[in-house]
């Protein structure tokens, strides 16, 4: 995956999980959790690749 795409996504991603709006997407916990664990791999990939 490239870094402009990778950042992208973690980009995506976090907002979606930040918004004070997340209630309003009547997400399952279960599914926040995974999108939470998602995000941490996205990010330790990126530090991993590119710091």
């Amino acid at each position: 995956m490239e870094k402009l795409e990778l950042l992208s996504r973690i980009e995506k991603l976090a907002s979606v999980l930040h918004s004070e709006d997340l209630a309003k997407y009547n997400l399952a916990h279960e599914s926040i959790v995974e999108m939470r664990r998602v995000l941490d791999q996205l990010s330790e990939n990126y530090i991993i690749k590119y710091c």
